[in-house]
Parts: structure tokens; sequence; C-alpha cells
């Protein structure tokens, strides 16, 4: 019998790295003893008094034994290395539980980078960034309530990069490594709202739907419901302005797909737009134009018939867009655009 409840989610991101966060399985328990094992890791996972803490493999077991039902469990790799592991679980501790309303959806993430060497390079910040798009776009969750202690200075760094805030800090009894520990969170709402850019009115004009050239194949449903969730059905001037830029006589979206195929399945055939003047990495959008042309991706009402599952849409278009910058599209459009 199986160790570890495997799933069948995968994650494809990053931005330094290429990150891709796969279900965690017992092929992978090597890993986890050697991880497990070294105090030096378990000294910023743990919590506790004990500076020379190791696990051996029937700790291990019970560690990653839980349900798939509480929790995802994913391996974390980057360029391809298996450098950590990290989970999204409902929350098990009760006095947490009791802070929210029963119908809340709570959940806890954790992680652990076990290759040292890959520590402060980044890699966390942009997995754990991975991990807050799948809780809210994938799995619906309500609340996000994290941890660190005071003297994970980093750990503390990176939930406020995300948009964590600070709602509880808790002596913890002495002696122990760290004097305070900190309860961090993130709610739906507070997600949407990190995500959203107003630029000045005057920068703001409307341009038909039609005119738009999209520059991606597939549409999340997930990233649609949350986009449900503030939109306006009866007033389009509230709704987020598309980034457009002029691109090779197109009007190219940047982003906004989900809010663009929204507004059009509303009914409306004008939504806000604004230049976008910003340097970007005009050879991969070449290439996403291309795949559009190629599918006959013409406007914003083609993708209609595209909305897929979260979960589809990570494997059919972030690893697609992954892939993309290893491609000889990419070259190609690389030499010819002078990037």
């Amino acid at each position: 019998m199986a160790i570890i409840q495997t799933h069948d989610i995968t994650l494809y991101g990053g931005n330094k790295y290429d990150i891709i966060l796969c279900p965690l399985s017992d092929e992978h328990l090597p890993l986890l003893y050697k991880w497990c094992a070294d105090p030096e890791v378990l000294y910023w996972t743990e919590g506790g008094a004990d500076t020379d803490l190791s696990y051996g493999s029937e700790t291990v077991h019970q560690i990653y034994g839980g349900s798939k039902d509480k929790c995802l469990y994913f391996l974390i790799e980057a360029d391809g290395n298996a450098v950590g592991e990290c989970w999204l679980q409902k929350m098990n501790l009760p006095y947490v539980i009791e802070l929210y309303d029963s119908k809340l959806d709570v959940r806890r993430i954790d992680m652990c980078i076990g290759e040292k060497e890959h520590w402060g390079k980044g890699i966390g910040t942009e997995f754990i960034g991975m991990m807050i798009d799948f809780a809210f776009y994938g799995e619906n969750v309500d609340i996000l309530h994290c941890f660190c202690e005071d003297y994970n200075i980093r750990s503390r760094r990176m939930w406020e990069k995300h948009g964590f805030t600070l709602a509880l800090t808790e002596d913890l009894p002495q002696p122990q490594k760290g004097k305070f520990q900190y309860h961090y969170t993130l709610t739906r709402q507070q997600f949407m709202q990190n995500r959203r850019y107003i630029p000045p009115s005057e920068e703001i004009f409307y341009m038909p739907l039609s005119e738009l050239q999209p520059c991606q194949l597939y549409i999340s449903e997930g990233k649609l419901r949350l986009c449900r969730e503030w939109f306006n059905k009866n007033d389009i001037s509230k709704m987020d302005a598309i980034p457009v830029k002029i691109f090779e006589g197109k009007n190219l979206m940047l982003d906004g797909h989900s809010r663009a195929v929204l507004a059009y399945m509303n009914g409306f055939d004008s939504v806000p737009c604004y230049y976008d003047d910003d340097e970007l990495d005009m050879a991969a959008y070449a290439v996403d134009v291309e795949w559009c042309e190629k599918e006959n991706i013409k406007s914003i009402v083609d993708l209609e018939e595209r909305i897929v599952s979260h979960k589809e849409y990570e494997r059919l278009w972030r690893k697609r867009c992954m892939d993309k910058y290893y491609s000889n599209e990419y070259k190609r459009n690389t030499e010819r655009l002078g990037n």
C-alpha cells in the first residue's frame, strides 16, 4: 500500500526559474528521508527548541501519509532539479478553525526547500505564488492562513511580498528557537484586489471586442469564476481596463482575457482599454499570436468555447508557455524582432 496518497495535479510557472510542482508520490520518499534527516533543513521547517532534530522513516511516513482529500502534496522542481516539497492542506489546527465561519474553506501552505544550495535564490517566492494561484483559481479557497516564526526572516518577507497580512502574533512557550509565531492571512477578496491595476482615467478608452487580438488559447474556468465575483453586469465602465499594445498591425491584448470573455458573455461589444508602454518580450507574444492564428483565434469571441478547468488550463496553456521559450518559434521571432 502506498504511503503517500498522490493526486493528478501539476502546476507550471516561475520567472527566473522554470518551476514545476508535480504530484508527490512514494517514488520521492528517498528525497524526503534525506531532507527530513537533515537538522539544518528541519531548523527552518520545524518549531520547538531542538536545533539538532532529525526524523526517521516512520516519522516521514506519518508526516506525508495524510489523506489527499485534506492535503495535496507537491514535489518542487526548479530548472529540472528536485529541490523540495510543498503542501496545500485544509486547516488542521482547531484553535485557528474556530476563528472562522464553518462554511469557509480555510487552508494553509507549508513548504520545505531541502536542497540547501538552492536556499536564498528566490525559488520559494516563485513557487509559493503558484500555490496561491492554484488555491484561489483551482480550489476556490476562501482564506489562506499560513505560519512562520519570528526567527525565519525569509519566510516572513515571502508572505508579505505575496500580499499576506499579519493577523495574529502568539507567544511561544520557552525555551524555543522562536519567541513568537506569526499568523499571516490572505483572503480571496484580497487576492483579487492585489492583482488589479487601475490606470489613470485619462488613459482609458473603449475598443470593440472584435478588434482585440488575444494572445492565449484557453480560459481558466477558475479565473473566470473569480471575475464573476466582482463583474458588474450593468456597467462596463466598472470593469478593469484591458492592457493593449499595437503589435504588427494588431491591437494585441497583453492580459485580461478572462474579464474580456466575461464581458462578451454578458452582451457587451466594447470594453475599456489602455495602452501599455512597458518593455516586454515581444518575441514571446509573437509566438502566442502565431498559435492563435493557427487555431483561428482572431478575437475574444473565439475563446468562449475554450473555457477549461484550471487543472486543464495548467496542462494545456501554462505548460505550453513554459516550453515556448525553448522552441524554434521563439528563437526565430527573437532574431526577427531583435530581442
